[in-house]
């Protein structure tokens, strides 16, 4: 029972993550409602959702992760007895988001080299293209709305986040079956109108944090509205410390993106099974994400508060926590591959859906060793992120991503002819790789020593 009590414990890392578990598990409703209505759209439309999502994904990663930041920031003024300071905290997050929209609106015109340089088959890449630049030109609303969620989620309120995330996935629910297929009279625009209900969605989640936050009560508590100055120094220190943690989820995700198109290369029917697994993966993946969240707010009011011993405790209850999770998650992915599987199946499949469904059941075997993996990078990420120990994380993200992942699987693929399969043995062998460092990195303690903020009333 002393696990579960006290700061740091599994009671404490429960209230803190559950509520962004569940937020984080409405973002999944949110990517599974769209693949499941693109799938039964077409197999071409469920094909090309994956590797144009983790594309913008992989673009936006830096910019997502930069604003994100800001989180922590609240958390350490938090920790640190600085609360009138935390209104200035989130509107550099915001003036951020802001900047971002210009450089997100030319990528979006990057469209077609881009999934050129994929080779995927012509019928894939066109919807590929028209997906990928929807959600490019609406993506600054995805980072604002996590700029905006930092005020919340920094204070350890984490239910407002969950919350506002939960009415963006029930609002995408009803913009995909409108959009996708044309119901009440609007025009059927296939994979545009899954992106525009995806970009509809952020924009309002973004809305509803402005409505909850800028109030004259937390102007008064947290200077939500005198804090909206530009400053200089706090904006250095959000992009300095966040642009590594963009720059390390950027790595991370253009690996995940060329093992994508690699498995595009080999085939249709592969890359549609990746597409297939990896979306049903997204309710066993998302969570961790949700509790590694959680796990970093705890972790930076424990080091504002210069109290590391109690970030330590709340790593290792975490870590609890995921594990339960993921043999849960291991039980259903090797006991009904088949059956989930086919909840993706199109109205109209071809011949290449049956040799799909095959690869499917040896992948979700793969994906098991993945989320075990996951458990130690995830708790991992949660407690350097927390501390201020981003320049590790990218550090650790460029050469693992370089020499366990991208290079590994080029020459699995054009050089010794690798199958999906194989393939997916180098994914899981980056996994484990990237687990074993960023453990040794907690491990060692270093992240214990730093100081980004001082505790209120201390002088040095």
């Amino acid at each position: 029972m002393q696990r579960w009590h006290g700061p740091g414990g599994i009671a404490h890392v429960l209230r803190i993550g559950l509520p962004l578990l569940a937020g984080m598990g409405s973002i999944t409703a949110m990517h599974l409602t769209d693949r499941i209505f693109l799938g039964w759209y077409s197999q071409d439309a469920l094909a090309a959702s994956l590797p144009a999502g983790a594309t913008f994904f992989l673009l936006t990663s830096f910019f997502l992760g930069t604003a994100g930041y800001a989180g922590v920031l609240v958390a350490q003024h938090v920790g640190a007895g600085q609360t009138d300071k935390v209104g200035r905290v989130v509107w550099q997050g915001v003036w951020f988001a802001l900047a971002s929209f210009a450089p997100l609106i030319l990528l979006a015109l990057a469209a077609g080299p881009i999934f050129a340089a994929m080779g995927h088959p012509a019928e894939v890449r066109s919807l590929e293209e028209t997906y990928y630049r929807v959600l490019m030109l609406g993506a600054g609303f995805m980072v604002l709305e996590a700029a905006l969620a930092a005020f919340f989620s920094g204070r350890g309120l984490t239910r407002v986040v969950m919350c506002v995330n939960i009415g963006g996935a029930i609002l995408n629910i009803p913009l995909n079956y409108l959009l996708i297929f044309g119901n009440w009279g609007l025009p059927s625009l296939g994979v545009a109108g899954s992106a525009l209900a995806t970009v509809t969605a952020w924009a309002a989640m973004a809305g509803a944090y402005g409505l909850l936050i800028f109030t004259r009560r937390n102007d008064g508590l947290y200077g939500v509205f005198r804090g909206r100055a530009f400053d200089r120094p706090l904006f250095a220190r959000l992009v300095r410390l966040g642009m590594p943690g963009g720059a390390q989820v950027f790595l991370d995700v253009f690996a995940a993106t060329v093992f994508i198109a690699l498995a595009g290369r080999i085939g249709k029917a592969e890359l549609t099974a990746t597409s297939i697994v990896l979306s049903a993966n997204t309710p066993a993946f998302l969570p961790l994400i949700g509790l590694s969240q959680g796990l970093a707010v705890i972790v930076g009011q424990s080091m504002g508060a210069g109290k590391p011993a109690e970030a330590v405790r709340a790593a290792g209850s975490a870590v609890r926590i995921m594990a339960i999770y993921m043999v849960i998650m291991a039980a259903v992915f090797l006991g009904f591959p088949d059956q989930l599987a086919l909840i993706f199946s199109p109205n109209e499949a071809d011949a290449s859906f049956g040799a799909a469904l095959a690869y499917c059941r040896p992948l979700f075997a793969w994906v098991v060793v993945l989320g075990f993996c996951d458990v130690v990078i995830h708790a991992a990420f949660g407690v350097l992120r927390g501390a201020g120990d981003t320049r590790y994380l990218m550090v650790a993200a460029a050469l693992v991503s370089a020499f366990a992942l991208v290079a590994p699987a080029w020459l699995a693929v054009t050089a010794f002819s690798f199958g999906v399969v194989g393939l997916w043995g180098v994914f899981a062998f980056y996994a484990a790789v990237m687990a074993v460092v960023l453990w040794l990195r907690c491990r060692g303690g270093a992240w214990q020593t730093l100081r980004l903020v001082r505790p209120a009333g201390d002088g040095h």
